[in-house]
């Protein structure tokens, strides 16, 4: 609220990163990439049963059928496989690019020695911390142990373009890697809705996990790479939800001024919503989930306190 006489203080976003302009992105980037996770496996596919087998399979773990409990891992897996079907091209390809995994794709930023030799660790570490979460209640286990097989992270790695890469810049470079993978139809409705909203980045429309992208920066990859795990599953969200990595929201663009609906905290605390925000590792396969049922990031935001907010 405001009253008379009252000063409201503005909320200043960051300016945008200007290099993007001396050296712009391409449309398209055409990355190598490697995938890591369960679902990563050639022959993981063949394995994957739907939700409805889940279910027939499951045995009788005293969870009620129609009702949800917090954190419930049947929602998630269900969110998670909610868009696996779908003909995003629209031209009848569907088979060719089914993707029934998830996971956001990961771009690393730091190249320093002790980063390549920590990457891989932490890489592990990341997909450890996602388990460590599916499988924290054993009533649950039919549904995380298939939420966990189908667990897919996509690494982009490259030294030249990556090194510690403004935000900005990792976002443009992920649009330019998910145009490069062709998931999409015309884009003329895209183009024009662009247009019309007075900005150029056509932002494609398409599959939601591809909305979000890892940011992996030094500090990031050596908290990762120090981790480690408790068979005490309290324990396990207490750490694991003290070591965030950030998440970049591929679709946010600079609005002419900060959205008051965002903002978060008060004080010197306060944050207003800018396209990023840092996710605990233990909430990974939350947030993407409960992603599916939620417009964008910013609903979600802040990700450090969203489990509390469930319910």
């Amino acid at each position: 609220m405001t009253g008379r006489g009252m000063v409201v203080r503005p909320h200043i976003l960051p300016r945008p990163d200007i290099t993007l302009e001396t050296r712009p992105v391409p449309r398209e980037r055409h990355y190598a990439v490697r995938s890591i996770g369960p679902g990563s496996a050639p022959e993981a596919r063949e394995q994957f049963q739907s939700v409805e087998e889940v279910k027939r399979q499951a045995s009788d773990t005293g969870l009620h059928p129609e009702f949800y409990e917090e954190e419930d891992i049947r929602l998630l897996l269900k969110l998670l496989t909610s868009e696996h079907d779908i003909d995003w091209r629209e031209d009848g390809s569907r088979d060719e690019i089914l993707d029934p995994t998830w996971g956001p794709t990961i771009m690393v930023t730091a190249y320093s020695e002790n980063a390549r030799q920590n990457l891989d660790r932490a890489l592990s570490n990341l997909v450890e911390a996602c388990s460590r979460f599916l499988f924290k209640d054993p009533r649950f286990e039919p549904w995380s142990r298939e939420t966990f097989n189908r667990l897919r992270f996509d690494v982009i790695e490259d030294k030249d373009l990556l090194e510690d890469a403004s935000d900005d810049r990792v976002r443009e470079e992920f649009n330019a890697h998910v145009r490069s993978l062709r998931l999409y139809g015309n884009l003329k409705d895209e183009i024009r809705r662009a247009r019309i909203m007075g900005y150029d980045l056509n932002r494609p429309y398409g599959p939601r996990r591809y909305d979000i992208c890892i940011a992996l920066d030094e500090k990031a990859i050596e908290q990762l790479a120090m981790l480690t795990f408790s068979d005490n599953v309290d324990e396990n969200a207490r750490v694991l939800r003290n070591i965030s990595v950030k998440l970049i929201d591929r679709n946010w663009y600079y609005p002419a001024e900060a959205d008051l609906e965002w903002v978060h905290g008060s004080g010197p605390n306060e944050r207003c919503y800018d396209g990023r925000d840092m996710c605990p590792v233990y909430n990974i396969p939350l947030i993407c989930a409960m992603y599916y049922d939620h417009c964008g990031l910013d609903e979600l935001f802040p990700l450090s306190t969203y489990h509390k907010r469930l319910y």
